[in-house]
């Protein structure tokens, strides 16, 4: 390992987060049978979660009761069956699937759009700590990256990716749970 590798990975460890390449026996293989999978997974958590078994359930973040309802049913049963969920962390599904999932003493799964000193919203930071306490939180971005709007939908190929399959619960015609479903079809 060269010298710059070893100071990234030291900063990166004081900050709590795991990196795992492409070349790491850690690295989901479900992910490298992706198009384009990510070159690293920067991890805050349990990585182990990688492993398991994984279902997806995302939606819009302004959705209405019934969807919101919906969410919560969906994630509270697959917890309960021992499925990791996965999703994002915007409001709406998002948020209602890591609460439910962690209500039910489940295992989340929270894939961020930016890098980890960068959260948004950051009105779900402390939700965020929650997961990362009891899940795992993933983020394909450096820990300084700020977040771009291209990069919400580029993430949920990370969504649909490690997931055995996919929960949409709602969303609009410029929905970025639409990119979602293309990734899981493919």
């Amino acid at each position: 390992m060269h010298f710059y590798q070893i100071r990234s990975v030291n900063k990166h460890e004081k900050k709590g987060i795991i990196p795992i390449t492409l070349l790491s026996k850690d690295y989901p293989e479900s992910l490298l049978n992706t198009e384009i999978p990510p070159l690293v997974l920067y991890c805050k958590g349990n990585i182990s979660l990688l492993k398991e078994k994984t279902f997806g359930i995302v939606g819009s973040r302004k959705s209405l009761p019934l969807s919101i309802n919906v969410a919560k049913n969906y994630a509270t049963a697959l917890s309960k069956s021992g499925y990791a969920l996965v999703t994002g962390i915007a409001e709406g599904v998002d948020a209602t699937v890591l609460k439910s999932a962690l209500e039910s003493d489940g295992k989340p799964i929270s894939i961020i759009a930016g890098g980890f000193d960068n959260i948004y919203p950051s009105a779900n930071k402390d939700l965020l700590e929650k997961v990362i306490a009891k899940g795992l939180a993933i983020s394909e971005y450096p820990p300084e990256t700020v977040p771009k709007p291209y990069q919400f939908p580029v993430r949920n190929r990370i969504i649909a990716g490690l997931s055995k399959g996919v929960l949409i619960v709602s969303g609009g015609i410029k929905s970025g749970t639409l990119y979602t479903a293309e990734y899981a079809e493919e």
